[in-house]
């Protein structure tokens, strides 16, 4: 029996680290690599999503809100409902931009000669990231609530309609 040599050799002993820090010194070339393409993505997402956000708040809150209020029509809740979103738009807009400073921050750290503080500099980023995904989830939620309140409201107007419809008039009295 012949085992080739090439079999018989050692492999290169593959490091395993012990800490995060460790391991982050190890794949540091792969996580900076990462950060850069990560960075790029999602300040093109940024401004896909805050031109959503903005579509959604002038051109269906505001436009519907305003001929509901011309047509003398109870919009109270709409009203409330675009409020908070107008206040989570602000939240998601800062949420970015603290995220944004912390990746920015990050870019310019050297994982290889200052592994930790290029470690706490990423604990940070991923705080400020999980932040920004929070602001999203709540605005998306809200534009939700949005949606039910609208509904809600042509379900009342309808059945107004309705009533006015089927109510005898004046003249059908005896």
């Amino acid at each position: 029996l012949m085992i080739p040599v090439e079999s018989a050799k050692a492999q290169p002993a593959t490091p395993n680290p012990q800490t995060p820090i460790d391991n982050l010194q190890w794949r540091c070339d792969s996580v900076q690599s990462t950060i850069r393409r990560l960075h790029t993505t999602d300040g093109l997402l940024r401004v896909n999503i805050g031109q959503v956000y903005n579509d959604i708040s002038f051109q269906l809150m505001a436009k519907l809100n305003g001929r509901l209020a011309v047509n003398r029509v109870d919009s109270a809740k709409l009203v409330e409902i675009t409020n908070e979103f107008e206040s989570g738009r602000e939240e998601f807009s800062e949420a970015y931009n603290d995220y944004e400073e912390s990746v920015a921050s990050l870019l310019k750290l050297n994982c290889q000669k200052n592994t930790a503080e290029y470690y706490a500099q990423l604990m940070v980023a991923r705080d400020m990231r999980q932040k920004l995904a929070v602001s999203v989830e709540e605005l998306n939620d809200t534009v939700v609530d949005y949606q039910v309140a609208v509904e809600q409201l042509k379900e009342q107007i309808r059945l107004e309609n309705h009533n006015k419809t089927s109510e005898p008039n004046e003249e059908g009295k005896e």
